[in-house]
């Protein structure tokens, strides 16, 4: 879990940057664990080794979901491109409905086109962000506009070390990655984090990726 945690801690300190300079959400991030502590997950969503560390290490900060219904989210800012909400463990259940699980009351219906080793850990626009828990490494899939999941990662420390490269580029943007009169993003941003990417991921993932991030 080496690869995974080096991933995380620098996701995590360029998350800190970013968030002290720009951000919008106050104690609503994804943090360190004082010390590690896997709460409890619903016995029906399987979790792969890398995902039993990441929940057992870090947390899902969310303030003011502390006392409500809400369910518990850590906010990932791409400076104003893009959004990425991560649920927190304990509320994997809940977002896995409308993909594994659907019908609108308990006790729910398995869906006979889901793969019940895929669970969605996080979300962008609504559109899923998928761990594939039955693989080595944990591969990271992304679906969007209701078509098939695509693979953007071949780990979900590969995740990781793509979104602190497109958080650390942000930063460097002052934040500002998307043209305000077009709401395209800006061409500089794309020819910063592009080869990055491919260097890391490889074109194809890399193309997935910032498809699903609407960055192109």
């Amino acid at each position: 879990m080496q690869k995974l945690d080096a991933a995380l801690q620098k996701f995590v300190e360029q998350q800190d940057l970013y968030n002290e300079a720009y951000g919008l959400f106050k104690q609503h991030d994804l943090r360190t664990r004082e010390q590690p502590n896997l709460p409890e997950v619903d016995k029906r969503i399987p979790l792969s080794p890398e995902l039993v560390y990441l929940y057992t290490h870090y947390e899902m900060r969310d303030a003011k979901a502390e006392g409500t219904l809400k369910m518990k989210n850590a906010a990932v800012e791409i400076g104003d491109a893009a959004l990425l909400s991560f649920v927190a463990p304990e509320h994997l259940h809940r977002q896995q409905q409308g993909y594994r699980w659907i019908g609108m009351n308990e006790p729910y219906e398995e869906s006979p086109s889901w793969k019940a080793n895929h669970v969605v850990i996080a979300n962008f626009n609504d559109d899923p962000l998928i761990v594939d828990t039955s693989a080595a490494n944990s591969p990271v899939y992304a679906a969007f506009e209701g078509g098939e999941p695509r693979r953007i990662t071949d780990s979900l420390s590969d995740l990781f070390a793509a979104l602190t490269i497109l958080i650390e580029a942000a930063r460097a943007y002052g934040g500002e990655v998307k043209d305000e009169e077009t709401y395209e993003t800006k061409p500089e941003y794309l020819e910063h984090i592009e080869p990055l990417l491919i260097d890391l991921l490889g074109t194809e993932y890399t193309a997935h990726l910032v498809e699903y991030l609407s960055l192109r």
